[in-house]
Parts: structure tokens; sequence; C-alpha cells
């Protein structure tokens, strides 16, 4: 399930019920080699800036990424 989405430089917050774990949420994200990949991120992510920020050990207010490698 879609929980939120956002540019393609940040992703798309996804939630998903896996059996005998229960519901985890994942942000989806594309690489600069045009890749997807789903990072796991804590329960308790809300927005899909929030998660790729919490990939940095950063937080949401503030992260803004301006060049992309």
């Amino acid at each position: 399930v879609t929980i939120d989405t956002d540019d393609v430089e940040i992703g798309e917050l996804l939630e998903a019920d896996i059996p005998d774990s229960g519901k985890e949420r994942f942000l989806r994200v594309q690489c600069g080699t045009g890749r997807e990949f789903c990072i796991p991120v804590p329960r308790d992510m809300q927005t899909a800036l929030q998660a790729n920020a919490w990939t940095y050990g950063l937080e949401a207010e503030g992260y803004k990424p301006e060049v992309r490698t």
C-alpha cells in the first residue's frame, strides 16, 4: 500500500503486510542508474521525505537534496 509519494529523487513510502512479521514500511527509491530498490524503514515513518532523510541519519526538516550522484 502506498503511504506517501514524493518526487523521484525522494521516493515512495510503502507499507506491506509481511507474514509472521506484520506491517512493515519500505522506501522505494531509484538509484542514479535507474534501478529501483526498497529499503526497510521504521514503522513510524509518515512521509517519503522523512524516510529518505532517516536513511542518512537526518531529520526531514531542512533535508533537501540538491545534487544526485
